[in-house]
């Protein structure tokens, strides 16, 4: 059974197993060790460097290049518990529906650049969100669709093996992304994509932290030399002025309680949901780019 758009629920177990060792299987030629960038042999439940002797478990098919983090947000953690707890749903129902910013297809926009079942795809901070049954999720946390638990500023993977990368909200939360794409630049093979969407005017929000934004013109520096295929508002002035609305009022009724401040952001996120609606006639139209909430940047690798 293959995902074809954002809004499929999980599969079944035993399928999830199948899928993710069917996903491992094809990414295995790229996988390089971390720590010295040399091959891997794979074992039942381990893989191991042919050179360092560095072992790395595999658990439920899934790979452990490093230890899962503990979270110290509150207002994260909450949400990490809600993330492992509804699946998919958090994603169908929570972020594409209930959330204050415009719906947006992530998996339908990879799809209509390349095709997962025929290249290697990989979804970078997907957190438990699979938008594609062949799509390669990687994550610090061991969510259920993740296939690859792995620090992102240490990618695993050959030097240009990889035939896209993409992102949504995770660029922001690295403390040196230009490092990050840099090594994505070196995994990416000639003719590779990047599909990357960044907030701009969006609020502080840690996921397990928040570092930067970037404008239209510093989400394409951060590629340079790559060349620009799409650039596009994914959100709009709606989104601007309902998030902006609800963390005003989410912050001024907590008191500045932040155990407070999470339930209650969730529980305005749930009354006001619909007016993000009302941004339809403003997204995708390159006015907005200079006062969106979140970019969508393509690049090309040459």
């Amino acid at each position: 059974m293959k995902m074809t758009s954002d809004s499929e629920g999980a599969l079944p177990i035993s399928g999830q197993h199948q899928a993710r060792a069917r996903r491992i299987d094809r990414i295995k030629p790229a996988l390089r060790c971390p720590g010295c960038s040399k091959n891997l042999n794979f074992l039942n439940d381990y893989c191991e460097c042919e050179h360092c002797d560095t072992q790395y478990p595999v658990r439920d098919g899934r790979i452990y290049f490093v230890q899962v983090s503990e979270r110290d947000d509150y207002l994260d953690s909450l949400k990490g518990r809600l993330k492992s707890i509804l699946g998919s749903a958090y994603y169908t129902w929570g972020v594409q529906l209930m959330a204050p910013t415009f719906p947006f297809r992530y998996g339908r926009k990879i799809r209509s650049y390349v095709d997962p079942s025929q290249q290697i795809v990989v979804d970078l901070g997907s957190g438990n969100n699979r938008v594609d049954e062949d799509i390669i999720c990687l994550d610090l946390f061991d969510y259920d669709e993740v296939d690859i638990v792995c620090d992102l500023t240490n990618l695993p993977f050959a030097p240009e093996t990889i035939d896209a990368f993409a992102s949504r909200s995770l660029l922001e939360h690295v403390p040196h992304p230009w490092q990050l794409t840099e090594a994505i630049g070196r995994c990416t093979r000639k003719g590779g994509l990047g599909l990357h969407l960044i907030p701009f005017l969006y609020p502080y929000h840690a996921s397990p932290y928040d570092f930067t934004r970037f404008t239209h013109t510093g989400a394409t520096a951060l590629f340079p030399g790559w060349q620009m295929i799409e650039q596009i508002n994914a959100t709009g002035p709606v989104t601007y002025f309902l998030v902006g609305l609800i963390e005003f009022l989410a912050t001024i009724v907590s008191f500045g309680s932040r155990k407070i401040r999470g339930p209650l952001y969730l529980a305005l996120c749930a009354l006001l949901f619909p007016i993000k609606f009302l941004d339809a006639p403003f997204i995708g139209r390159k006015a907005f780019l200079a006062m969106a909430p979140s970019i969508l940047t393509v690049q090309r690798k040459p």
